[in-house]
């Protein structure tokens, strides 16, 4: 045990007075400080390029009101400070989003009207084209297939079919209520949303005084339980093939031959898998400490509950331990690079499944999805904490045997690498098989 923690303590001491070690401590804040900064400066770096576009109406009755609220829509995106229309250095009003210039099309006789507007579009005459089919003010007509088609080569830029469909709509339903003889005023009255909000449950305290139930906070709801995974996902994804690496690299160094005459193959690799934890531990409680400061900073303390620091603390030793045990053993076994990346991919497989369905669990938590992945033990450190997170979170039973579970899993993952690592580390030549590496668990030697 000794010489487990003196391997353990040189691998940590080494880390952590590593370049790497500074770049991952601060790779975080800096992609998450850099992406806020890039939406700050990025929102309003709007592309002000004048859009085109042209309007077939047959009726002859939205064109006005087109017309009319795209003016009103113009003048509503310059920009005001103090009340007051900024100016830039030409004299015309700042924008805050491109202007829309509308033209009227009338088809010639014979005319095919989408063609030649079409040619307008790729010549860039226009953005693109609205038309309106003739019925769509007729209460009493069958809508065709298309009411109200609009073409575009930039179907990317959503803002001017939506601002379009809300003006058509909008006349269309006017003259419908008209044609009802029915008041406006009683329409909009009568057509006012009511929003429903999520709640939690009323409870009782050990007085027997009942204590209303607590409005639901999107935030704690999706953004905790999401962020505590990812967060998981990125400290393993980048301890475990470090770990990998490194192994290999000594290897292929032939510095492990010189460690083995010192301390056991087991004894090494445990040293280093309890020193690679120690590392990300050190990582992962510097981040929690940010969020503990930020979230006290801000007065939101409260949505990060102190039973989650520990959940995430305890399943990324886990999954550390299980994953770098498997990732080192691969990289004892390996003789070049190449190879541990063609090993490492089932791997990493399987460390990004809850990746792939944590919409569906965070969507039903206690649904079949989110119980079968809490069962699945290299899944389960990642799963059960999203789960943990998200009301009304998993049983009790769920939490211990899923628990149970991922303990013995690691363990067994542990003595099987440790069985690999032991043959592996010292081997030559061509890479193994994983059905050569298995074997290699169940010798006896």
């Amino acid at each position: 045990m000794d010489k487990v923690l003196a391997v353990a303590r040189a691998e940590f001491l080494q880390a952590i007075r590593s370049k790497a070690f500074l770049i991952g401590l601060l790779m975080m804040p800096v992609l998450m400080g850099g992406s806020i900064v890039a939406q700050i400066f990025l929102k309003d770096q709007v592309d002000l390029t004048e859009r085109r576009c042209a309007i077939v109406d047959p009726t002859g009755e939205v064109w006005p009101l087109i017309e009319t609220q795209g003016s009103e829509r113009n003048d509503a995106v310059g920009v005001k400070k103090g009340g007051i229309w900024e100016i830039d250095e030409d004299g015309a009003r700042k924008q805050k989003r491109p202007k829309i210039v509308f033209e009227r099309h009338f088809p010639a006789e014979g005319e095919e009207t989408e063609m030649v507007l079409s040619d307008k579009v790729r010549d860039g005459d226009l953005d693109g084209f609205l038309i309106l089919g003739k019925e769509i003010l007729d209460k009493n007509a069958e809508v065709g297939e298309r009411p109200a088609a609009y073409h575009t080569n930039q179907p990317t830029f959503t803002e001017l079919p939506n601002w379009l469909q809300g003006v058509v709509n909008g006349k269309a339903l006017t003259d419908r209520f008209v044609a009802a003889d029915i008041d406006q005023k009683i329409v909009a009255r009568l057509s006012k949303p009511i929003n429903v909000e999520t709640w939690g449950l009323a409870s009782r305290d050990t007085s027997g005084e009942v204590k209303g139930a607590k409005k639901e906070n999107k935030l704690r709801t999706f953004l905790v339980p999401a962020a505590a995974m990812f967060l998981l996902f990125m400290l393993v994804m980048t301890s475990a093939p470090a770990l990998m690496n490194q192994v290999l690299e000594e290897k292929m160094l032939r510095i492990s031959e010189v460690l083995v005459s010192a301390v056991s193959p087991f004894q090494l690799m445990m040293g280093k898998l309890v020193g690679g934890v120690l590392v990300t531990l050190t990582l992962g409680g510097l981040y929690l400490g940010g969020v503990v400061w930020a979230t006290n900073h801000y007065g939101v303390a409260d949505l990060v509950p102190v039973s989650m620091y520990i959940w995430f603390l305890f399943m990324l030793v886990l999954a550390l331990l299980m994953y770098g045990s498997v990732l080192s053993a691969m990289g004892s076994a390996c003789q070049e690079l190449r190879d541990a990346q063609s090993m490492m991919m089932p791997a990493m497989l399987l460390i990004m499944i809850p990746l792939f369905a944590w919409n569906a669990v965070l969507e039903s938590p206690n649904g079949t999805v989110a119980r079968a992945l809490t069962f699945l033990p290299t899944a389960t450190p990642m799963v059960l904490l999203l789960r943990l997170g998200t009301p009304p979170g998993p049983p009790l039973w769920e939490v211990i045997l899923a628990t149970v579970l991922c303990l013995a899993a690691t363990v067994f993952f542990v003595w099987a690498s440790s069985k690999v690592f032991r043959i592996g580390v010292l081997s030559q030549g061509q890479t193994p098989s994983f059905k050569a590496m298995i074997g290699w668990v169940f010798t006896k030697n």
